[in-house]
């Protein structure tokens, strides 16, 4: 997808040349914003914007080819998003419109269930609420409030002819008027996780029990089953009356049936085994994963929503012709998630937490990244951490020739390990959890770890022994290497250590400065030189600056001459500020912010390693850092006036 170039982009945004990056004077030399993780640049002002929403829990597909995606969360507020022709909403849907008073997240649209007409959309938020929009399809930007009524917590939801039916978490099924919105009638029926109204309008059909059964309005089970389903997702009326079943078990597969009796599949979509088919987790159109809903316009155009789990991971949106070829794909891999470099690579590959993604820093902003792999397999691990929680900041390591992913939460406190299987493949399993507890946890370039406020006033570091012979990595934990805290900090929020010249770099709290809220880094920072040489000298110590709510910095890292920091919140109204401290003597270079090709946007920076640093072999500097508000990473290209050689003075 093309996008406008950097001073249209200006243009369009109300910005001056002024405000274009080689003419802010923030920073010697030249830097440039761009983008990873999300299809768009999320610029626009609360409410508005452009970007791919966290995650998906189900789809509504209207016979114009709008894809209507349902979230318990994003952000931003896009919990209910709207998608045609490869394109997204601008204008986000609000209850009352946008008036306020709403309880439930996203301006009140939070939740599982949506369901629409040509008239309509509804959804049920997280309150348990039934809202109604009216809109005019197929324009996106449309949609306003109307009203709404209590219906009750809902998973699913169907609209058909005049008839409105959800399947609530209490276990009821219930028949609701489209005209009014009033019960018609309802019937219980347990752990119903997908509905659809029968074409007929006199029966529906049910996800219940790994089963898809048909029942009257008054619920009386009809005989039959759909057959050939191992773990139905979601379900729905194609306009032709053929019905798809997103079967998420592992055929990983959209099912495409003929309504007789019994239903006849005739079709099947994706390559069977998802994304284990070929190379596991390289990522190819056809390879489907974490099937959330599916459904097919007027024209016989296929659209299918992915996402591994309820934290967002892979969430994307494709579009295929009745062919079987990629007509659009819409992606959202970055929440909660701040990529790594691949230290091998220049700057060209980065790792998330379940990700790989291949990243060309010379091109046009946002057009310079796609996503290789899925590293996480929900089906042969369904264990894995990685689909409960989110996991943080991303740390690549090749080790005695193979890979190792670190992974650190958004507030610490662990390290979680991921080994790759045997090439080529690009699974990688949970591994292990080497160290629990602290704040100031770092992975140093020889893949040893660092605790900087360990029991009694101790910097410990746990070193990369080996692999052992079932393919877990073994570190020194029973005898860790100790260092004594420097007696004037009270607190070690952060440490990096730079093995390739015996660096330290220690921040945190003294008692003169101490810590105004939780998980930051620090009101100092200082440089240690021969760190383990048993007299290490402190090289220089300088003072954090505050953001607008007073608060330090949250993350920082260190590449070639350089240390970069970053605010939590705005600073005299630049968000997520990036200051730049000449690594020889912590003088301060200059500061980075979000420029106009992402709108200047950036949301609250609240994770402990929310920024990755390096310099590239030309010299030059790729800064990365979290964006959680519009689901991306931001990435900042720096070339200083005189760019030399990589290096760490």
């Amino acid at each position: 997808m093309k996008f406008p170039s950097l001073k249209a982009l200006a243009l369009i945004l109300g910005l001056s040349s002024s405000a274009l990056p080689d003419a802010r004077g923030e920073l010697p030399g030249t830097y440039q914003t761009t983008w990873v993780g999300n299809t768009f640049e999320g610029a626009g002002p609360s409410a508005k914007g452009r970007w791919v929403q966290n995650m998906i829990a189900s789809t509504a597909v209207t016979p114009d080819g709008t894809v209507i995606a349902a979230s318990v969360w994003d952000e931003a507020g896009r919990c209910i998003g709207l998608y045609r022709e490869g394109q997204p909403n601008e204008k986000l849907l609000q209850q009352y419109n946008g008036r306020g008073g709403h309880q439930a997240w996203g301006w009140g649209t939070a939740g599982e269930a949506v369901a629409a007409t040509d008239e309509h959309i509804f959804l049920v938020n997280t309150q348990g609420e039934l809202l109604r929009f009216r809109w005019s399809p197929p324009d996106i930007n449309s949609a306003t409030y109307v009203d709404q009524v209590q219906a009750g917590k809902t998973r699913a939801m169907d609209a058909r002819g005049d008839l409105l039916v959800l399947a609530r978490e209490d276990a009821v099924v219930e028949i609701r008027s489209l005209a009014d919105l009033g019960v018609r009638g309802s019937f219980p029926a347990k752990e119903v996780r997908g509905i659809a109204v029968d074409p007929s309008g006199k029966s529906v059909w049910l996800i219940q029990e790994n089963q898809i059964v048909q029942r009257t309005l008054d619920g009386t089970e009809l005989p039959g089953r759909v057959p050939g389903v191992d773990q139905p997702s979601a379900l729905a009326f194609a306009p032709d009356g053929r019905l798809l079943v997103c079967d998420d078990g592992p055929s990983q597969q959209v099912l495409i049936y003929e309504m007789q009796d019994p239903p006849r599949l005739v079709r099947r979509v994706g390559q069977s085994g998802g994304l284990r088919a070929g190379t596991p987790g390289i990522i190819k159109p056809d390879k489907l994963y974490g099937l959330r809903g599916a459904g097919l316009d007027r024209d016989g155009n296929l659209y299918v929503a992915l996402c591994l789990n309820v934290q967002g991971a892979g969430t994307a949106i494709r579009s295929f012709d009745p062919q079987g070829n990629l007509r659009w794909q819409l992606e959202s891999h970055a929440f909660g998630d701040v990529y790594g470099f691949d230290p091998e690579s220049d700057g060209t590959v980065l790792y998330g937490m379940d990700e790989i993604i291949d990243f060309d820093p010379q091109a046009a902003p946002g057009e310079g990244w796609r996503a290789r792999a899925i590293t996480l397999d929900a089906i042969a691990h369904p264990e894995d951490l990685r689909l409960k929680e989110r996991m943080g900041a991303a740390f690549l390591r090749n080790l005695e020739g193979r890979r190792l992913l670190y992974t650190i939460p958004q507030q610490a406190n662990r390290i979680e390990l991921f080994a790759f299987e045997e090439a080529p493949s690009q699974i990688a399993r949970h591994v292990g959890r080497p160290i629990e507890g602290g704040w100031a946890l770092h992975v140093d370039a020889r893949g040893d770890i660092w605790r900087g406020d360990a029991p009694e006033g101790q910097i410990q570091r746990h070193r990369f022994r080996h692999w052992s012979d079932e393919g877990k990595p073994v570190f020194g934990l029973e005898k860790a290497d100790s260092f004594s805290r420097p007696e004037h900090f009270t607190e070690i929020a952060r440490v990096l250590y730079v093995p390739e010249t015996d660096t330290m770099y220690l921040s945190g709290f003294t008692k003169d400065k101490p810590a105004p809220s939780w998980g930051l880094m620090g009101a100092i920072l200082e440089r240690y030189d021969d760190w383990t040489s048993g007299a290490p000298k402190r090289r220089w110590s300088i003072d954090l600056p505050v953001d607008d709510d007073k608060l330090p910095p949250k993350s920082f890292d260190v590449a070639g001459d350089y240390v970069f920091t970053v605010q939590v919140k705005p600073t005299r109204d630049v968000p997520a500020k990036v200051n730049v401290y000449r690594a020889s003597d912590g003088g301060h270079a200059g500061f980075m912010r979000p420029g106009p090709e992402v709108g200047g946007n950036s949301g609250w920076v609240d994770m402990t390693h929310g920024l990755q640093a390096m310099q590239r072999k030309d010299g030059t500097y790729l800064v990365i850092v979290q964006e959680n508000a519009r689901a991306k990473n931001l990435v900042y290209r720096w070339q200083p006036p005189t760019s030399s050689a990589p290096s760490h003075r």
